[in-house]
């Protein structure tokens, strides 16, 4: 019952509410919620807006989508209605892409919605720029409509063409349309300006001028068969081409040649076949940057026979017109040149001598050359010269020689293998005909020879050396000789290529001339050689004996004080010694000995090694001992041994003749102590003297050794004169040590130390020139 009741309730409570309508309504979220659960059971199909508070159906929007196209002209962009419908971006394209499936007038182009209408109305304005402008491109068209190309093409234009659009389009070109009275307008002045023009002209400049399109252009000359000379791009008009090809014909005719420049000028580029078919009669000889005609050609061919007849000259350029270059006339000399012409003439430059004429130029030479060849013999030059030649020749022949051993080794062991009969000649033994060449029918003019170019060869090869060259006349002497012969003929500017031109042959003549005096000289030469190795036998002697008795002197001091006495000894007459031995093994090997100063330590041990066998070792030997000695004995045995090699003898020593020497040597440094003025060489002097005087020996020694020889005569010398002594030394140390000095306090000591030793000076030559040896034994 309880249950009933409540229905009952209800009942009547929900009849109470539906009698009063205005009373009870429906919240907007009631609203929502009634309106999703129909959506969600498919009984209404409704649109959301973006904010959410409105629906739309599907054909409602639809209607709105034209309505939006309809008000924007025909086209839209679908984000723009989005933003204006306030729906959703996918919902929008979804109704235009349903828009344009049914109806084929629309068009969905790049997020853009187009109708009909719009296609008709730029249709419009296209033909609008066609009549104002006569043409126009679809690219411009593409950025002024933002629409692709293929679009205004296929739909726009070409579906409209000769309806909206009236217009023609460009074969060449298939984004381009035009009209044909624009097309007409553009040939006229084509045309005219074509009519008017009478020089060639540049395309570009034609352009300028009418200011027709270049594809037009090109689109009419093609129509009136007329060719663009490229790469100039020029147009070329026919009343020039015949005025070109008329001038050509006569300036060939006047003048027999015409230069490729000139024919240039005329806009010609293709020279060489513009000249050749203007003149197809002519014989045209096409040089370098011109043609001449065959009767050029014939005229320097007479002119060169009549020079060759009279053994003249010919300056070929006095016959041909001056417009040709120096190239140009050597270019023709090559067609005219013949082998038999160029055996009788020279050339140079454009000017034509005969052998004759010039062998008449150069006979004052062969004074120069008699004269050179004298003075190169006189001056020893020559002989340097063959010498040096000589030890070149002797380094190849030393090595054809070790080629020579091995293969002669290597014959004897095949001799020993299969004995002296040979199969290949009938078991018998064969001769060969040497074919070594001699040099001996060759003197007069040796350094042309085969042989020596053989040598020179050989010599290239193995040690990659030069040949030794000597040159003894020069191309600037023969010019000057030359010149003279040819000032008259006003030639004068060939001295120098016709110098240069005889310069090998006089330089082989002086060459050979100064052979012949060569050996005449060598037969005088054999005489005086004797007489030279006499005297240098005796100065060796000479210089071997004064060695020998200094050796006395020194060996008096102490050792390390003896030491330095032996190396300034050695350095000074050992030196010599050993330099005239070097120079006279050098003059006998035929070696270089051209010096301006003494030897040197290089030059003395190259000398020795360039030697011959027998004077290399000891020679060798000699110079090392100038530094390496260390005792005189050493130095004088070594000395001894190079002598022998030289074949000198050394004379016997003679104790009975060293007393009489000593005795000269000291009279020799008395004279010099009377003469002498300078206050540290009268020091040296004097107590050399005193040495020799109070020891009966020879000492040599430089002035650094004269403070440890004046402590040597501390005890032969009285206390009075050693007093003395001392203190000249000490005054000639302190000059030296203030002669390098500006100040003028070091200037008042060394004038006041002057003073001084001028007073002692005359004490001290006295004391030396008068010292007596008392009670000293002398020193054998």
């Amino acid at each position: 019952m309880a249950d009933w009741d409540e229905i009952k309730r209800l009942a009547a409570d929900f009849q109470k509410a539906q009698l009063s309508t205005g009373l009870q309504r429906l919240s907007e979220r009631n609203c929502i919620e009634i309106v999703r659960l129909l959506i969600e059971k498919g009984l209404i199909d409704v649109i959301y807006t973006n904010d959410g508070k409105e629906y739309l159906t599907q054909d409602h929007l639809q209607q709105e989508v034209k309505d939006e196209l309809y008000v924007r002209g025909g086209r839209v962009n679908l984000i723009e209605l989005a933003k204006v419908l306030n729906v959703d971006f996918g919902k929008i394209e979804y109704i235009a892409k349903r828009l344009v499936e049914r109806d084929p007038d629309l068009h969905l182009l790049l997020g853009q919605l187009i109708d009909a209408s719009y296609i008709q109305r730029v249709a419009s304005e296209i033909n609008q720029k066609l009549v104002q402008y006569g043409e126009i491109n679809i690219g411009q068209l593409t950025s002024t409509y933002d629409l692709p190309t293929d679009f205004i093409i296929n739909n726009i234009v070409m579906a409209n063409l000769n309806k909206i659009i009236f217009a023609k389009r460009d074969p060449t070109n298939a984004h381009i349309f035009f009209t044909q009275s624009y097309i007409a307008r553009n040939k006229a002045k084509i045309r005219g300006a074509l009519a008017a023009i009478t020089k060639p002209t540049m395309i570009s400049v034609i352009l300028h001028l009418t200011g027709v399109p270049a594809r037009i252009l090109s689109m009419t000359l093609s129509e009136m068969l007329i060719t663009v000379h490229s790469p100039g791009g020029q147009y070329i008009p026919q009343v020039y081409q015949r005025m070109q090809s008329q001038w050509v014909k006569d300036y060939f005719k006047q003048n027999g040649h015409i230069m490729h420049d000139t024919v240039k000028k005329l806009g010609v580029w293709d020279v060489r076949s513009f000249v050749q078919s203007q003149l197809p009669d002519e014989k045209l000889v096409n040089l370098n940057n011109c043609f001449i005609g065959n009767r050029l050609i014939e005229q320097v061919k007479d002119a060169m026979d009549m020079c060759i007849t009279s053994n003249s000259y010919l300056d070929i350029s006095t016959i041909l017109p001056p417009a040709l270059s120096d190239e140009n006339i050597e270019e023709i000399l090559t067609h005219v040149l013949t082998p038999s012409i160029r055996k009788q003439t020279y050339v140079f430059g454009t000017v034509i001598l005969t052998v004759n004429f010039m062998d008449d130029c150069v006979k004052g030479c062969q004074e120069l050359v008699q004269e050179h060849a004298k003075r190169a013999v006189e001056s020893g030059n020559y002989q340097k010269y063959m010498a040096e030649k000589m030890m070149k020749h002797q380094d190849v022949d030393h090595g054809a020689m070790d080629e020579g051993k091995v293969d002669k080794r290597e014959e004897r062991r095949k001799k020993a293998a299969t004995g002296k009969g040979g199969g290949g000649a009938q078991g018998r033994e064969t001769k060969t005909k040497s074919t070594k060449k001699h040099t001996r029918g060759n003197r007069g003019n040796v350094s042309d020879s085969d042989d020596d170019f053989e040598i020179q060869s050989n010599a290239g090869g193995k040690k990659g050396g030069k040949e030794p060259h000597i040159e003894l006349i020069t191309a600037k002497e023969i010019a000057k000789v030359v010149e003279k012969s040819l000032e008259p003929e006003g030639l004068e500017m060939l001295a120098k290529d016709v110098a240069n031109h005889y310069f090998p042959i006089l330089s082989k003549q002086a060459l050979a001339k100064a052979h012949e005096m060569y050996e005449q000289s060598l037969q005088k030469s054999n005489q005086n050689r004797r007489q030279t190795h006499a005297s240098i036998q005796e100065k060796l002697n000479t210089l071997y004996n004064d060695i020998r008795l200094y050796e006395k002197g020194l060996k008096l001091f102490a050792a390390d004080v003896q030491g330095q006495l032996l190396k300034y000894l050695l350095k000074t007459f050992g030196t010599d010694m050993c330099n005239e031995l070097c120079l006279y093994v050098a003059s006998e090997c035929n070696l270089n000995t051209n010096f301006n100063a003494p030897l040197t330590a290089e030059q003395r041990t190259k000398i020795a090694n360039d030697s011959g066998a027998e004077y290399r070792a000891p020679l060798l030997s000699l110079c090392k001992s100038l530094t390496a000695s260390e005792t005189v004995e050493d130095f004088l045995d070594k000395t001894e041994k190079m002598m022998q090699a030289c074949s000198m003898m050394l004379k016997k020593i003679d104790k009975k003749k060293d007393r009489n020497l000593i005795l000269c040597h000291k009279h020799g440094l008395l004279e010099q102590l009377t003469n002498c003025d300078d206050s540290a060489l009268i020091m040296h002097l004097a107590v050399l003297i005193i040495f020799t005087v109070s020891t009966q020996t020879m000492l040599h020694a430089s002035g650094r050794h004269v403070s440890a020889i004046l402590s040597f005569l501390q005890t032969v010398l009285t206390a009075e004169d050693s007093k003395v002594f001392n203190k000249y030394h000490d005054l000639v140390l302190k000059l030296l040590s203030t002669e390098n000095s500006t100040s003028e306090e070091a200037k008042s000591s060394a004038a006041e130390i002057t003073k001084q030793l001028g007073e002692l000076t005359p004490v001290v030559k006295s004391i030396a020139s008068n010292f007596k040896k008392a009670g000293v034994t002398p020193v054998e």
